[in-house]
């Protein structure tokens, strides 16, 4: 066989699988997907929303994946959202917590966050409930572990909701 042959050979496999080997997910992107899957078995739905702009950032941070627990029905309470802050102030809820607009989650919901938001990793950047569902703005890091935490705090906080257990 010619040496021209086997390179024509060894291209024309290249330009075929090469795309293909592209496409596929890469251990990120597996493990991001795992996760989803994990939240969906759960009861628990999946998307990617945009957070407020805080005081003290200078542009708009980027889109965030959301773990939620959509409303059964439709519901005429107001929406509340708390955002971790990049600093710990008095006026915030327990300290890195700032809430969004006038709307505050009702005593039972206080308690559930009061119990659980100091156990949450940095990577979960908002709670928000209230009128269109309970929600969990997470960068998914830390894996499984983090998922039962954020699984455990949107049915707590579902259970804690009027109209929603």
């Amino acid at each position: 066989m010619n040496i021209g042959l086997i390179i024509i050979v060894i291209v024309a496999i290249s330009l075929i699988l090469g795309p293909i080997m592209m496409l596929r997910p890469n251990p990120v992107q597996k493990n991001k997907e795992n996760l989803r899957s994990l939240a969906r078995a759960a009861g628990v739905h999946f998307s990617i929303r945009n957070l407020p702009q805080q005081a003290d950032e200078q542009e708009k941070p980027a889109p965030v994946p959301v773990y939620f627990i959509p409303p059964e029905k439709p519901q005429l309470l107001a929406s509340w959202m708390l955002v971790r802050t990049n600093y710990e102030h008095d006026v915030n809820f327990l300290g890195w917590w700032a809430w969004r607009g006038d709307a505050r989650a009702n005593s039972a919901e206080q308690q559930v966050l009061s119990e659980q938001l100091g156990n949450l990793p940095e990577s979960i950047r908002a709670v928000s409930g209230g009128g269109d569902d309970v929600s969990v703005y997470w960068e998914e890091k830390g894996g499984e572990e983090v998922l039962q935490q954020v699984l455990l705090l949107l049915k707590s906080l579902k259970a804690s909701t009027p109209n929603q257990a």
